[in-house]
C-alpha cells in the first residue's frame, strides 16, 4: 500500500467519524455514550494516519499494515550513510510533550468509568477529549503533513 495515500485515507476516515459524532450530538444520547462510541474509533484512524505518514517521511513508499509504526521509536534506522530526517526529530519531540503525546497517552483511561456524570450514568476521565480536542488533533496532523510534504519535496 502507498504509505502517503494510506495516511490521507486514515485522516479522511477520522474526519468522517468526527462529523458523525458531531451529528449524533443532536440525538437524545448521553455525551458519555457518544464519546465511548466515537472516541476510540476516531483515535484509531488518527494513529493509523500518523503511522503511515511516519513511514512516508522515512522514505518508505510501500508498506503493509503489519509494518505500521506507532511512534518514531518503531521506525527502522536510516540506511548507512543517510541522516535521519529532521521531520522525525520534530515528531519525536511532539510524542514526548505535545498533541501526539496526548493522542497516545490515554489508553489507560479509555474504558475506565471513574465518576458519576449524572444519576445512573458513569463518566470517565476523558471528558476533555471530546470532539473539539479530536478536531484539533486532526487539524494538527493535517497541517503538519502538508508542511512536511512541502519540505520533503525540496529534497
Amino acid at each position: 500500500m502507498r504509505t502517503r495515500g494510506a495516511a490521507n485515507q486514515s485522516l479522511y476516515r477520522a474526519r468522517l467519524l468526527l462529523a458523525a459524532w458531531d451529528r449524533a450530538r443532536g440525538e437524545p444520547v448521553p455525551e458519555a455514550q457518544l464519546q465511548g462510541a466515537f472516541y476510540p474509533a476516531v483515535r484509531l484512524h488518527l494513529r493509523q494516519a500518523y503511522g503511515w505518514f511516519l513511514l512516508a517521511v522515512s522514505g518508505v513508499a510501500e508498506a503493509s499494515a503489519a509494518d505500521l509504526p506507532s511512534t518514531t521509536a518503531d521506525l527502522p534506522a536510516p540506511e548507512p550513510g543517510k541522516a535521519r530526517m529532521p521531520e522525525l526529530a520534530e515528531f519525536e519531540q511532539l510524542e514526548q510533550s505535545g498533541w501526539l503525546q496526548q493522542l497516545w497517552a490515554d489508553d489507560s483511561v479509555e474504558a475506565t468509568p471513574t465518576r458519576i456524570a449524572s444519576p445512573g450514568l458513569l463518566g470517565s476521565d476523558r471528558d476533555n477529549h471530546g470532539p473539539a480536542v479530536i478536531k484539533s488533533w486532526i487539524d494538527e496532523l493535517e497541517v503538519t503533513m502538508a508542511r512536511m510534504d512541502d519540505s520533503l519535496n525540496e529534497y
